[in-house]
């Protein structure tokens, strides 16, 4: 990605954050928008005695987007008649910092889903086989092994803990 695209985040109606990404898309076109969606991860969840692979959102009511012309983009979205507003103050749009950039479009790839990771705990320390937490065990600070989930601290947009789907296959 070139240097001077910036990650911004547009806050819209939780709930709704992949059909206003689609719809942000789509009023701005790809021209000025080289992304633009929640971000969001996989997890496993029993439904009717069966476990499912599910995407939930990581960040509820936020979407992101990375482009050249934050101006050109709010603009267009001032076409828009749903709820949708860039984070900012007054005039000023906020950018994400570089780490929460990276966090952004790095962590969850391509999609934007961060997968399920597997791992397993060795003498009380935990070890990340596969997935997008491997080589990422410093970011956890909890782990729910009946929900299948780890949950981290990443400090981004005032949430100081997300959930991904980390499943323990071993504990010794």
């Amino acid at each position: 990605m070139p240097a001077s695209v910036g990650w911004h985040v547009l806050q819209v109606v939780p709930g709704q954050e992949q059909s206003m990404a689609e719809r942000a898309a789509s009023l701005v076109g790809p021209e000025l928008l080289s992304a633009c969606s929640p971000l969001s991860y996989q997890l496993l969840k029993k439904q009717q005695g069966t476990w499912r692979l599910v995407a939930e959102v990581m960040f509820p009511g936020y979407v992101f987007l990375a482009t050249g012309d934050i101006d050109a983009v709010r603009e267009r979205l001032k076409l828009s008649t749903s709820f949708a507003r860039l984070l900012g103050a007054g005039d000023a749009i906020f950018s994400l910092m570089p780490e929460e950039a990276d966090f952004v479009s790095e962590f969850g790839g391509a999609d934007h889903v961060v997968g399920m990771s597997e791992g397993v705990i060795e003498d009380g320390r935990t070890v990340v086989r596969s997935g997008p937490l491997r080589g990422r065990e410093g970011l956890i600070r909890k782990i729910d092994r009946h929900k299948r989930v780890a949950y981290l601290d990443v400090g981004l947009l005032d949430q100081v803990r997300v959930r991904v789907g980390l499943e323990i296959t071993r504990k010794t």
